[in-house]
């Protein structure tokens, strides 16, 4: 079973690692667009936290 990483939702979404973390420990500090972005890439990739 192949598991999606942090990195993989990143560039899924175009963006770094740091923004995935913001979007995952503090939504409020990510614009709207760019966390939706994220949150597509984490639903489609099947991303779960450790």
């Amino acid at each position: 079973m192949t598991t999606s990483s942090m990195k993989d939702v990143a560039r899924a979404a175009g963006v770094s690692v740091g923004t995935v973390s913001n979007v995952l420990n503090r939504p409020d500090a990510v614009a709207e667009e760019t966390r939706r972005r994220v949150l597509a890439a984490i639903a489609s990739l099947g991303y779960v936290r450790n």
